[in-house]
């Protein structure tokens, strides 16, 4: 290669490098003028993919899920899981490993929930695996299940949040050394709800329960009743032959009278020992009880068919969401009576917690703020889990908690404890990594009628704190109804010859109790003999007549106007405000409407002569009108209110000025007394 043909070559490369560049810088600018794309998405409806591998004679499962997304502030978001492995058996393990105790098609599904996440939680699909072979050396699976005595327990696998899904799981068991028969009862749709907050969409059974009714179990129950009570009426009685088929069918009523849905279910022949799941479907509906921190609960009851046999309730009480988050504070009965309450009323928080770390914790600590309502020393611990003894009495070492109060805030602080994490390699109860604690607390004194909140910090051992949710306690609003008298008058006219007296006011006022805040009031009141006058005063004629065959002379005459109405007055708007406990104030406006209406004009005429100057000789009075007018006449008045004593609970007296829209005593006040009911 020539010297010309390298300078040829070297200059066609800088050319299409700068064409190149030309063509980059153009393009960045284009670039520079289009809009970013508009963010996609997050694709909460994919579902988890379930992952199998075969270990020996048992199944090792996994899931593949949709990324987690994380809320800012919050600590690390992570999923929690719970495995309904399709034999009636489940797990809350990660990555359990399972071994069938016998061939077939079994449905496997896994419920995995986000917490700390801010989306919804992966959707559920079932996925059937296939099991070739019985095991060679079987294994006992082991529920981890019932915490208690009783013989019926229920547990979730999430808190409900409106529009998610959740699975109740009902465990029994047959305590006895016989074989046991009976009816499960699931109770849940409180009545003092507005509006029904949970759906039942399946329930998934695996030792042949048999769909039945309440009804029909009341049924059942009533006949053995009756035999009982004559078999102790042939016998002797013992506690042998005692038999609890009447204390079932009264709890039951009783259930059903503060539930509105029910669902039951028939088994026989639990073996001694054994213990049985049932898996049932709970949809939220998006319509659930909009103030989240919510208590809602469900009951599961067990009626065992031997009469001799007691039955069992388990009643689940479950804190409504808006978000998954396993340190959570609840303040139960949330919504407080206003009207039957005083200081001494006491109220019952529950603080959550569970260590969600790779190790254990030997040390909680939980700070709580509290609304200034609030006496933080009459704090009384209820229950705690792990249950512990108060520091002052312990030994060095021991297990213990220490309770410690300011003005506005309290810790409780678990020392020397061992709370495993639930990402600890060998956890196997779920539940032991959680604990909390519930204490009541009462008012300093009668609180105002506004909303109060609280909420917790929660520290495990030295790590960095996490926060709670807010737990707020609102007061029913109530309806106060009120009855009122009193008396309106208007000033007079022009020269004194317009007057209004009356009406003589009874009448009604419905708003809420107490209220602490600006509110609206409606009222209607029967105003009774309101009289008003109109005179033309004195008008002067001076001309000559004959009277009775005299001579008068006419100086004037003068006619008055006196119209006797009863009225229906109604107040369709009125907003007040009570100023503290003794004053109120209120603006709003009136409508009136004449119900009955009478007008009678009486004209007196002056005469006089020369013998008896300026005296009355005649008068002359007439009806305007042969018969009472019906709803003659409406008017409208704007009004501004003021009220002194009891303004919020009790007596009080008021006075609110008018001004009428029509007629021509614009001006009138109303003099009244209140009592509030």
């Amino acid at each position: 290669m020539n010297n010309c043909t390298s300078v040829y070559l070297a200059k066609t490369t800088m050319t299409v490098l700068l064409l190149a560049g030309i063509f980059c810088i153009s393009n960045a600018q284009v670039k520079k003028n289009v809009p970013p794309p508009a963010p996609v998405a997050p694709q909460d409806t994919i579902p988890a993919a379930i992952l199998i591998r075969e270990e020996g004679d048992s199944l090792r499962f996994g899931a593949e899920l949709r990324a987690l997304r994380q809320v800012a502030g919050a600590p690390a978001s992570f999923y929690t899981y719970f495995w309904e492995l399709g034999d009636g058996t489940f797990s809350f393990d990660k990555a359990p490993l399972h071994q069938y105790s016998d061939t077939g098609i079994y449905q496997v599904r896994l419920y995995a929930t986000n917490n700390y996440d801010d989306g919804k939680a992966p959707p559920t699909r079932p996925r059937p695996i296939k099991v070739n072979k019985k095991p060679n050396n079987p294994g006992y699976w082991a529920s981890h299940f019932f915490h208690e005595k009783g013989s019926i327990e229920m547990k979730i696998n999430r808190n409900p949040k409106p529009g998610e899904d959740f699975v109740a799981l009902i465990g029994y068991r047959n305590q006895s050394a016989q074989s046991m028969g009976g009816s499960l009862v699931l109770f849940f749709n409180e009545r003092q709800f507005a509006t029904e907050g949970f759906k039942l969409s399946d329930a998934r059974t695996y030792h042949g329960e048999d769909s039945s009714s309440l009804h029909t179990l009341l049924a059942d129950l009533s006949e053995k009743e009756i035999s009982s009570a004559f078999a102790m009426r042939s016998g002797p009685f013992s506690n042998e032959n005692y038999i609890y088929a009447g204390d079932a069918r009264n709890m039951l009523q009783q259930l059903q009278a503060t539930y509105t849905r029910n669902t039951t279910l028939r088994f026989t022949a639990a073996a001694p020992d054994e213990e049985r799941f049932v898996f049932v479907n709970m949809n939220t509906l998006p319509e659930m009880i909009q103030d989240t921190n919510a208590t809602v609960t469900m009951s599961a009851m067990l009626v065992p068919d031997n009469p001799d046999k007691q039955p069992e309730l388990y009643e689940l009480e479950m804190q409504i969401v808006s978000s998954h988050d396993p340190n959570r504070m609840q303040l139960k009965q949330r919504r407080i009576n206003y009207r039957f309450m005083g200081k001494k009323k006491e109220l019952t928080y529950k603080v959550r917690f569970q260590n969600t770390g790779e190790g254990p914790a030997k040390k909680v600590a939980i700070g709580i703020a509290m609304p200034r309502q609030l006496n933080t020393q009459t704090i009384a611990i209820k229950s705690m889990s792990p249950v512990c003894v108060q520091c002052d009495s312990a030994y060095g070492g021991q297990s213990c908690i220490d309770t410690v109060r300011t003005a506005d805030s309290v810790y409780f602080v678990f020392n020397n404890i061992y709370l495993p994490g639930l990402q600890q390699d060998g956890v196997t109860d779920k539940d032991s990594t959680k604990g909390f604690i519930e204490y009541t607390i009462r008012f300093k004194k009668k609180p105002k009628k506004i909303p109060f909140s609280s909420s917790a910090a929660i520290i495990f051992d030295k790590n960095e704190p996490v926060y709670t949710n807010r737990a707020t306690g609102r007061f029913i609003k109530g309806i106060s109804p009120g009855i009122v008298a009193g008396y309106s008058f208007a000033l007079s006219g022009e020269s004194g010859r317009n007057t209004v007296r009356g009406p003589l006011t009874l009448g009604v006022t419905l708003g809420p109790y107490a209220p602490d805040k600006p509110y609206f009031q409606v009222e209607a009141y029967a105003g009774l003999l309101q009289i008003e006058k109109s005179s033309t005063g004195f008008i002067d004629e001076k001309k000559d007549s004959v009277v009775n065959n005299r001579d008068y002379h006419i100086r004037g005459r003068e006619r008055v106007t006196t119209k006797q109405s009863n009225l229906l007055q109604v107040v369709p708007l009125h907003f007040r405000y009570n100023i503290g406990k003794w004053v109120a104030v209120g603006a709003g406006a009136q409508v009136q409407l004449s119900v009955t209406e009478q007008t009678k004009t009486k004209e007196t005429v002056f005469l006089s002569n020369i013998q008896q100057p300026d005296i009355t000789i005649a008068t002359a009075e007439y009806n305007t009108s042969d018969a009472t007018r019906w709803l003659a006449n409406w008017n409208a008045a704007p009004f501004a209110d003021l009220q002194i004593g009891r303004v919020k609970t009790g007596p009080a007296i008021g006075i609110r000025y008018l001004h009428q829209l029509r007629g021509d005593a614009n001006s009138r006040f109303f003099i009244y007394g209140i009592f509030r009911l």
